[in-house]
């Protein structure tokens, strides 16, 4: 959650957050961007026009690209400035500001930088404005994220011309791609945080605080021919159910966000079209946290107990049918996923019920009483919360649901590890090494207090090599550790929408919940 804390989850209303699949040996191909190259018709495209966007969730935090970022942040600065790589449309590692790149060893990097770009005041892109980034994310008082600051840690760097980058890290890390994708290249030498100076398809314009961000096409953008448009307004709709009038109303044109409960009808609206990432694709779900270095869930068996209990096909009545059940954090799309490793899909009482008599508690009496910390801002939470305490009842188990307002939760769970058992949802980038990583071991993972010799082993050489097979091989390890131990439950997707005007072509939903603009373009 990034508002309250820098996190690599975002739940602002309803809203995500970035990430990668594979370590290629190097690629220059444009990120989420068509391959026709006309002036200003490719195929049914056009060029030209102005377009009004929603950001959800209030204002964004500024233009310090090193800083910890909103999803509504991660809108505006993909607008303005380009990230060191990037994602393609099926989520596969592409040339950013870096056009190729080698590691033989996931420890020394060399980097090539892109030639012929230029800052939108027109000075020239050189390596040395990725040095001198790099130098602001390792600055005491820049307020770097600290996910960014990680990328850059105890490494030595340089640029040994204009257009080559060496990276020495500390420790070897064969995610540093997918860690790369969500760096936005600012030029930190001369930053001024009124008047952001990018790389990017659009160049600013104006923020008026609370109310929009202004941006203009950048006619000299390094991806030929894009952006269409020659105007984006990014405009402050916090509230979702104003954002969806003023889309019917066709004051704004895309809005990033919207509740479940409004998606049907705006299904049905001809003049609406309703836009989700595709479903191998997704990263978004609910996760419930157990505390697993305390009774009763330091005993793997009421773990696994309470996995075969949840009823997950059930509880896509949650979220109103959208989504799918999951019970492995790794997204199947993914080139790590492991079809082989325990899966909870479908509810078996009676294996649950008889894990908790091997356990030690009695079959048919009260097994015990355990909290379940919770927070409202996603609608589906609450019936989420409903359907875990009836289900565990079958168990024996008293569950006592605990609302809290969400900085709360977080500092409550996560900062003091005060819980027995909490419900949020995860937005992992797409890197199986986030995907797992954010479950088991970091942010939330870190406070289910599990640790597994095996688990960790096997996700350690996965970040010490930059062979896919050797990192999926190991991947598959950690996925049959992890549904065996049970230390936390993965409770299906946790379905994300946007919506735009049917006149809108080309407008791009991330699967960390954010809009691309570069290829939007508006039919006549």
């Amino acid at each position: 959650m990034r508002k309250t804390k820098i996190s690599r989850r975002m739940f602002i209303q309803g809203a995500g957050a970035i990430t990668g699949s594979g370590l290629l040996a190097s690629c220059s191909q444009a990120a989420l961007a068509p391959s026709a190259t006309v002036a200003a018709v490719v195929g049914d495209t056009k060029a030209g026009g102005s377009l009004i966007a929603a950001l959800s969730g209030g204002d964004i935090s500024g233009f310090l690209t090193w800083q910890a970022s909103t999803s509504n942040d991660s809108g505006a600065w993909t607008a303005i400035y380009d990230t060191l790589v990037e994602y393609d449309k099926e989520y596969k590692i592409v040339g950013g500001i870096f056009t190729d790149w080698k590691s033989d060893d996931a420890i020394s990097w060399k980097f090539t930088v892109r030639q012929g770009v230029k800052w939108h005041d027109g000075k020239p892109l050189v390596a040395q404005h990725v040095i001198d980034y790099f130098d602001t994310l390792l600055k005491a008082d820049s307020g770097a994220g600290t996910e960014k600051v990680a990328t850059v840690k105890g490494a030595s760097y340089k640029a040994t011309d204009e257009k080559t980058v060496e990276l020495v890290l500390a420790e070897p890390n064969a995610a540093l791609l997918s860690d790369l994708s969500s760096h936005w290249l600012a030029r930190t030498s001369d930053f001024d945080p009124s008047k952001p100076i990018g790389t990017g398809p659009f160049s600013f314009v104006e923020w008026q605080r609370n109310q929009h961000i202004k941006v203009k096409k950048n006619g000299s953008y390094w991806k030929e021919n894009l952006p269409y448009l020659d105007e984006l307004t990014l405009r402050m709709v916090p509230d979702q159910d104003q954002a969806v009038n003023l889309l019917t109303t066709n004051e704004i044109q895309v809005i990033p966000s919207v509740a479940l409960p409004k998606v049907a009808a705006l299904k049905e609206n001809t003049a609406i079209q309703v836009i989700q990432v595709p479903e191998p694709y997704r990263l978004a779900f609910s996760f419930l946290l157990t505390k697993t270095d305390a009774a009763p869930w330091d005993n793997t068996k009421v773990r696994q107990a309470l996995n075969w209990a949840v009823d997950r096909k059930a509880m896509l009545a949650a979220t109103l049918g959208y989504g799918s059940v999951k019970s492995n954090p790794v997204a199947k799309g993914s080139w790590a996923f492991n079809p082989n490793a325990q899966s909870y899909a479908s509810q078996d009482l009676d294996k649950a019920k008889a894990l908790m008599a091997e356990a030690g508690f009695a079959p048919g009496k009260k097994a015990f009483k355990t909290t379940l910390k919770w927070w409202k801002e996603w609608q589906q939470n609450e019936p989420i919360c409903q359907i875990i305490q009836a289900n565990l009842a079958e168990l024996g188990i008293e569950v006592e649901l605990q609302l809290l307002e969400i900085g709360q939760w977080v500092k409550t769970v996560q900062g003091d590890v005060d819980y027995q058992m909490a419900l949020t949802a995860l937005v992992p980038r797409w890197d199986p090494s986030d995907q797992l990583g954010n479950a088991y071991k970091t942010d939330d993972g870190a406070a289910l207090k599990w640790s597994n010799k095996a688990f960790d082993d096997a996700f350690a050489a996965a970040a010490a090599t930059a062979d896919q097979e050797q990192r999926k091989k190991a991947f598959f390890t950690c996925q049959e550790i992890a549904m065996v131990e049970c230390p936390a439950t993965i409770l299906n997707e946790a379905p994300q929408f946007a919506a735009a005007s049917a006149k809108v072509q080309g407008v791009i939903q991330h699967n960390r919940s954010f809009m691309i603009y570069h290829e939007a373009w508006l039919k006549s």
